[in-house]
């Protein structure tokens, strides 16, 4: 059986899909629009040499929760990751279709601004919070149509991951 793990990684602020399915020798890593074997040596904790297209990086890793700065070759960049799997059930899926469904912050942060009101009308996809977590920022999207029930957050207020913003009917 194959062991491969699904993940999404905030990139230029857009969560894009990533799969690692570990191979016989070492991994392959697929993208939306590439694809790339990975030879991994682990050097000590959280430090690894990883070999990709007969280029060889330095690579560590220091975080949790997916929350990580990586450090490769000398260059440090902020990395977030997060598991669909997971999720699923912040999002609302399996909710009746006329029932409420929650926006849900997908990752602890905080709220920088609102860009809807109790009783306003959305549509499917439109913006409707910002959520800011490691100086990123992340527009949260309607999951469907519909009119805000509730706002449960106040714009500056700390978030945590999986905690409900606001409803929609």
């Amino acid at each position: 059986m194959k062991s491969i793990r699904q993940f999404e990684s905030l990139i230029d602020q857009q969560w894009v899909a990533i799969s690692l399915e570990a191979l016989t020798e070492g991994y392959l890593a697929r993208l939306p629009h590439a694809e790339m074997k990975l030879d991994v040596a682990v050097l000590g904790k959280g430090h690894y040499s990883l070999l990709m297209e007969g280029l060889s990086f330095d690579v560590t890793i220091h975080g949790r929760q997916g929350h990580y700065q990586v450090t490769v070759n000398g260059n440090a960049f902020e990395v977030v990751l997060r598991d669909p799997k997971q999720l699923r059930h912040l999002a609302g899926e399996g909710v009746d279709e006329d029932g409420p469904v929650s926006v849900s912050a997908p990752m602890p942060g905080k709220l920088v601004r609102l860009l809807v009101a109790e009783g306003d009308s959305v549509g499917e996809g439109q913006g409707v919070a910002v959520v800011e977590a490691m100086k990123m920022q992340n527009e949260l999207k309607a999951p469907r149509a519909g009119i805000i029930e509730k706002v449960r957050v106040a714009e500056g207020q700390a978030v945590n991951g999986g905690e409900s913003l606001l409803t929609i009917r």
